[in-house]
C-alpha cells in the first residue's frame, strides 16, 4: 500500500468518525502534512452519494478547514518575517538571488498565485509560508484562499459523488497518477500566469 493511500485511509477514518468536523480537521492538516486531498475528497463525495453527508455542508467544512490551515502557515510566515523564512529557504536550496526573484514575482502576481495555486496539488500547500512572509494583507489572503479552496473542494467532492460506488476505481487511478498530476498542474499554473502577464503588458 502506498503512502498516499495509507494517509487517505487514515483521513477517511477521521471523517467517518467525526463527520464534517473531521473533514475540516483533515483539510486543515493538509496545509502542514502531505494529505492528498484530491484522494480524500472523492471519498467524501462517495459518502454524499450514499446519503451519509450533505454536499453543501461537506464543501463548506472542507473549505473552512483548508482556509484555517492555510492561514495558520501564512501567520507563521508573517510572524517569522522575511529574514527567517529566507533562512529556511536557503536550507532547501533557495539562495538570496532566487528569493529576490521570487519576491518580485509575488509582488506582481501574488493574488493570482494564491487564487490559482489552490487548484494545483503541491503548490496549494507550498505558497502559504512565503506569501505570509512577503506581507500580503491577511484579509486578502483569506478571501483568495477561501475562493480557490471552495472551487477545489466542490469539484473533487462532486466528482466522488457522481462516481458514487465507483470511488475505489478513482482512488486507485489518482494514487497511480498523482506525480504526473502534480507536474501537469504546475505547468498549467505557469502557463496561465504567463498568459495573464502578457495580457496585462498589452493592456498596460
Amino acid at each position: 500500500m502506498s503512502v498516499a493511500s495509507t494517509v487517505a485511509d487514515a483521513a477517511t477514518g477521521l471523517v467517518n468518525a467525526a463527520g464534517n468536523a473531521g473533514l475540516a480537521a483533515v483539510m486543515a492538516v493538509e496545509a502542514v502534512l502531505p494529505v492528498p486531498s484530491e484522494v480524500v475528497l472523492p471519498l467524501v463525495g462517495s459518502q454524499v452519494a450514499a446519503g451519509q453527508m450533505s454536499y453543501v455542508a461537506a464543501v463548506l467544512a472542507a473549505t473552512l478547514g483548508s482556509t484555517l490551515g492555510a492561514w495558520a502557515v501564512f501567520a507563521a510566515g508573517r510572524a517569522g518575517g522575511r529574514a527567517r523564512v529566507q533562512k529556511l529557504a536557503r536550507i532547501i536550496g533557495l539562495d538570496a538571488g532566487r528569493w529576490d526573484r521570487m519576491e518580485s514575482w509575488f509582488d506582481r502576481r501574488g493574488s493570482w498565485v494564491v487564487l490559482l495555486g489552490r487548484l494545483v496539488p503541491g503548490v496549494r500547500v507550498l505558497i502559504n509560508l512565503p506569501v505570509g512572509s512577503l506581507g500580503m494583507p491577511t484579509a486578502k489572503f483569506l478571501a483568495l484562499t477561501a475562493a480557490g479552496s471552495a472551487v477545489w473542494n466542490a469539484a473533487w467532492i462532486g466528482a466522488g459523488s457522481t462516481l458514487g460506488a465507483h470511488w475505489e476505481t478513482l482512488l486507485a487511478a489518482l494514487v497511480q497518477a498523482r506525480p504526473a498530476v502534480l507536474l501537469a498542474a504546475a505547468v498549467g499554473l505557469f502557463v496561465v500566469l504567463a498568459r495573464q502577464t502578457r495580457v496585462r503588458a498589452v493592456l498596460g
